[in-house]
């Protein structure tokens, strides 16, 4: 199915939207995502645009699930003008800081980032991951539709690169798109200090907003976002503030029970047939 972009946004172009089933929840419950695939680099302002109406990057693609009944996928940022680190997100930096050495250049696509990305997927998502090929890597990482794209290569005493993260720089904030890592380092909560790093560099250059992707209620790899203070979660229409008391919480389950039909209703509009 085909539908217009948002009035807001012409230069996205078409919307498609197409069906598989959940990677999420995986009960063979039906996804569906609507994406574009503009046909030329898109501007700043028009990608903050994007981001700022709960959708997300992946290679040339911008996109956001839709999936019949369920929005449990719901996009999360952090104002970073309001966060304060927890307790144990400081133990986090106590442990981890001073450990790597951490650069910004244009992503980088060679022998070296294939492999630590094939150790991850196969340690995140055994039998199941994304391909570790040069061309797959490429598309996922290595390419974008937007021009502030950068990749925070994190190295060891060694020079042994340990991490990498994939963001784009936006006027609002920062979006991470991917971040990998070596698992003989899982005991750092590497995802958690990536975070904590990302929305430091916000702060530096004075830029309020720090995506952190889609927060899942009920998916483990993701469940970690909810303890993040000043969150943020979009409802389909504007950004709802989470307490940061994590999933266990009964009004952070009502928030987020509330922003996913209201995102429902929203969405039932946009996309009537879809």
């Amino acid at each position: 199915m085909i539908h217009p972009p948002p009035d807001e946004l012409p230069v996205l172009g078409p919307i498609f939207v197409g069906g598989d089933t959940c990677a999420y929840f995986r009960d063979g419950r039906p996804a569906r995502t609507a994406y574009a695939q503009p046909f030329r680099q898109i501007p700043d302002a028009a990608y903050d645009k994007a981001l700022s109406l709960g959708m997300r990057r992946s290679g040339e693609l911008l996109y956001r699930p839709i999936c019949p009944g369920c929005r449990k996928c719901q996009p999360f940022r952090i104002d970073t003008q309001r966060f304060e680190a927890s307790k144990s997100q400081r133990r986090v930096i106590r442990k981890c800081e001073g450990r790597f050495e951490i650069r910004m250049h244009n992503p980088r696509v060679d022998p070296e980032h294939i492999e630590l990305f094939a150790k991850y997927q196969q340690m995140q998502h055994p039998g199941r991951g994304i391909e570790p090929s040069e061309t797959s890597y490429r598309g996922f990482l290595g390419e974008s539709i937007v021009p502030g794209t950068r990749e925070l290569s994190w190295r060891d005493a060694q020079g042994k690169l340990c991490a990498v993260g994939i963001i784009d720089l936006v006027p609002s904030g920062i979006s991470t798109v991917y971040f990998f890592w070596d698992p003989a380092l899982a005991d750092l909560s590497l995802g958690t200090y990536s975070a904590l790093a990302e929305i430091d560099l916000c702060r530096q250059w004075n830029r309020r907003y720090y995506y952190l992707g889609y927060l899942v209620p009920g998916a483990p790899t993701m469940n970690y976002k909810a303890s993040f203070g000043a969150g943020e979660v979009w409802n389909g229409e504007t950004w709802v503030e989470l307490p940061a008391r994590g999933l266990e919480d009964p009004e952070v389950l009502a928030v987020l029970a509330k922003a996913e039909q209201e995102s429902i209703r929203a969405d039932a509009r946009r996309f009537p047939s879809a």
